[in-house]
């Protein structure tokens, strides 16, 4: 029960962050001058009555206190409007546009924890032999890269071998080919993408392992699973991978900050229509309503992230449960 109601007390504070994120978001916005309906008034051929009447029909002719009060009502009944430019539900446009971005952002975080997991185990094993120093060149060479040079780099790649589509989720001529031709697909245009996103949480997260891992070595505990004649596998994962896995959750919210931050810069080098893609979009078209819920949509999933890695944290660190008993 006391670790159930720490994890109320936290979703409650996370559900009122998430408010004010999306409260600011929309003043902000509200702010910019102009609105989606500015670029028609440049058209010779519109009507000025039309456009006025399409404001008002929006409520974008009432104050910003106006404005935020129906938008708030809206939320509490979880309705983030209509998209202006797509003429569709926020909400739907957003969720498809997440799902999208989930298909690079969990094969990239699984496979970037996984291998910086274990490539940083081995790195504090051997940091003072050839592969120690060899590593620390490559994590620092890697964590030096933007990913927006990753991403251009492997699309003048792609370009230059022909090895990898240029853009885009899937070709133009799967209608009748059947499931695996379409996984077969999907995959090939996921290569790219997932690789340049993969490349930094991999090597954030060796280098939280690493030290971490680092000051376990020199414990009693590992020193007497050697003298016991342990495999190196098992020391690795029992005395070497498992304990150092705190540090590595504590950092798992702005972990899915960095990979939603990567995510926009590579959606939009590769045409992938994610929530990245979809979040330039609204702020180029000035589609407040599907701006403000492209950003709702980012930050619930920092807000899953932290409250995932606080869940994990109360059930497999006792001493977060101490602290949370003396709140």
């Amino acid at each position: 029960m006391k670790i159930l109601s720490a994890i109320l007390r936290r979703v409650l504070q996370l559900a009122v962050l998430s408010l004010l994120v999306a409260s600011a978001t929309f003043v902000l916005a509200s702010l910019i001058p102009g609105d989606f309906f500015s670029a028609q008034e440049l058209d010779p051929n519109a009507h000025r009555q039309t456009i006025d009447l399409a404001r008002q029909r929006h409520g974008l002719d009432q104050p910003l206190a106006v404005r935020y009060g129906r938008w708030l009502e809206r939320c509490l009944h979880l309705d983030l409007g209509k998209s202006l430019f797509y003429e569709r539900p926020v909400r739907d446009v957003v969720l498809d546009a997440l799902g999208k971005t989930l298909w690079v952002a969990v094969p990239a975080l699984i496979l970037g924890l996984v291998g910086g997991v274990f490539v940083g185990a081995l790195h504090a094993r051997r940091h003072n032999s050839a592969i120690g120093s060899a590593l620390d060149v490559m994590s620092n060479l890697a964590l030096s890269l933007p990913t927006i040079l990753l991403g251009l780099g492997a699309l003048l790649f792609a370009a230059a071998t022909g090895w990898f589509p240029l853009g885009s989720m899937s070709s133009a001529n799967l209608a009748d080919k059947g499931f695996l031709a379409w996984i077969a697909d999907r995959a090939h245009h996921l290569a790219l993408p997932v690789a340049c996103l993969t490349i930094p949480i991999l090597v954030y997260v060796e280098k939280i392992q690493c030290a971490a891992t680092r000051e376990i070595l020199d414990q009693p505990c590992v020193r007497a699973a050697y003298a016991r004649g342990l495999g190196r596998t098992q020391i690795l994962i029992h005395y070497l991978v498992q304990p150092a896995l705190n540090p590595l959750l504590s950092t798992l919210g702005p972990l899915l900050g960095s990979i939603l931050s990567g995510s926009l810069v590579l959606e939009v080098i590769f045409s992938w229509p994610g929530l990245g893609q979809a979040t330039l979009n609204a702020l180029l078209r000035m589609d407040l309503p599907l701006v403000v819920g492209c950003v709702v949509g980012s930050t619930i999933l920092l807000v899953f992230g932290n409250l995932t890695a606080d869940i994990l944290l109360l059930i497999l660190d006792p001493r977060t449960r101490v602290a949370e008993r003396a709140l």
